[in-house]
């Protein structure tokens, strides 16, 4: 099948690239700056995913879509909302796809997601999952738990930590995770392209491992055979009050650091990971195989 990817320069997006091309699939990827995307067997068209036009060439000839667009990210348009972003993102989407007879579509958010959440990245990205299954496309959502590998956002704070003496954090100590390796995200991913059984329904997807951000830490600081550092974590409300001057200084999205350290930030993101098990190949592994 010819697949296009959207966030194909991405952590997430560059290991779904190789997984289907490894299953046998030609890739096709939009991308603002075709350099990043370039690769062997992949074609690339130039564009943004705010833009229609470029979103329908992108679509038109393609059996299905993959969006995994990570808006917290430095976007073109820093000054929008980083949900606005998202959902206009994938309304072009849901547009060309109709527009093309394109039936398939796979989203990836994240657990917790719910649309009765008081957090606004939860909330927001509930209303964009709805959006796509209004849509009467083939859709499939997976929210994935915290993803384990080199490259992820979540997972650096991790990383540094554990290869520090005193370790700065902004998530809060109480949150717990389930978690996924990327490369396992990138496989189920794979496995639910062509699987009926998929269709109109969202799974949370991870290991059996819930954990927090500390235990994180203390067993990737023993995989790394260093010692267990001295954890410190940021006052949240503070960060929620700096938040905007973050996000224009990193040139985020407007809300995306307050969406990280806001209300309900702190909620457990632990989901239901049995009911995608039947339709993967295997099962992923635990957080100590991630590392």
């Amino acid at each position: 099948m010819r697949i296009l990817v959207l966030g194909a320069t991405g952590f997430v997006g560059r290991r779904l690239v190789a997984a289907l091309q490894q299953a046998g699939h030609e890739v096709r990827c939009l991308a603002r700056d075709p350099r990043k995307a370039e690769g062997p067997g992949v074609e690339v068209v130039k564009g943004d995913m705010l833009d229609p036009e470029a979103v329908s060439r992108a679509v038109d000839g393609v059996h299905a879509v993959y969006f995994c667009v990570h808006t917290l990210s430095k976007q073109a348009d820093p000054s929008a909302d980083f949900m606005d972003v998202e959902r206009t993102g994938l309304r072009n989407v849901i547009d060309a796809a109709q527009r093309h007879g394109v039936r398939r579509v796979v989203y990836v958010t994240a657990i917790g997601t719910d649309p009765a959440s008081v957090n606004s990245w939860a909330r927001g990205r509930a209303q964009t999952e709805r959006m796509l299954f209004d849509s009467g496309l083939d859709a499939t959502v997976l929210r994935p738990g915290m993803i384990v590998g080199h490259g992820g956002d979540g997972f650096a704070m991790v990383e540094r930590g554990a290869r520090s003496r005193v370790a700065v954090l902004m998530a809060s100590r109480r949150t717990r995770f389930r978690t996924i390796a990327v490369d396992d995200l990138a496989g189920a991913l794979t496995d639910v392209l062509d699987e009926p059984r998929a269709y109109g329904k969202a799974f949370d997807v991870g290991s059996d491992d819930v954990l927090t951000i500390d235990e994180m830490i203390d067993i990737a600081a023993d995989h790394l055979s260093r010692k267990h550092p001295v954890k410190v974590h940021l006052p949240r409300r503070a960060l929620a009050v700096v938040g905007p001057l973050i996000e224009r200084v990193a040139g985020m999205p407007r809300g995306a650091v307050g969406a990280f350290v806001g209300p309900g930030s702190e909620a457990d993101l632990v989901g239901d990971a049995k009911p995608i098990r039947a339709l993967l190949t295997s099962p992923p592994r635990s957080f100590r195989e991630s590392l």
